[in-house]
């Protein structure tokens, strides 16, 4: 049958679309429809601001810890991050730049005694380290600001 034997329709649909176009129209807009799903997805996540919780530790060490500690710091979660400065400090009581890290949390949240405390210790530990003498400045700042 060619195209002069086929009957006209009875009423007018516009002009016909052969059918390998039609499947090709059809594969782009599914195509096009999956893309728009995903980006109003990743648009709606952005405006909700969502933001994973780092994962779950395996292995307790204290670098770990701090790094952790230092994730929930940037994510503004400061009782979050002095719990795993503190963990890392019960692994490792005797590191400097744990204690001035966890004491500049304590000065975040103004809690200056706490941040005294531990600026001192961290002092002690590491009397001769290159800053000590910023330590030593701060802790009169902090000292007079009481």
């Amino acid at each position: 049958m060619t195209m002069a034997n086929i009957p006209p329709s009875p009423a007018p649909r516009g002009r016909r679309i052969p059918l390998s176009q039609f499947w090709l129209d059809w594969r782009i807009s599914l195509f096009l429809v999956a893309v728009c799903t995903l980006v109003l997805g990743a648009g709606l996540l952005a405006l909700w601001g969502w933001r994973a919780a780092p994962p779950p530790v395996t292995h307790a060490s204290p670098a770990v810890h701090r790094e952790r500690g230092e994730v929930y710091e940037r994510l503004g979660k400061l009782e979050e991050a002095i719990g795993e400065y503190r963990v890392a400090l019960a692994l490792s009581p005797t590191d400097p730049a744990l204690h001035r890290a966890l004491a500049g949390l304590f000065e975040k949240q103004g809690r200056i005694a706490d941040a005294i405390a531990t600026y001192e210790r961290a002092l002690e530990l590491d009397p001769a380290s290159p800053e000590a003498p910023d330590i030593r400045v701060r802790l009169e700042q902090l000292r007079q600001a009481r």
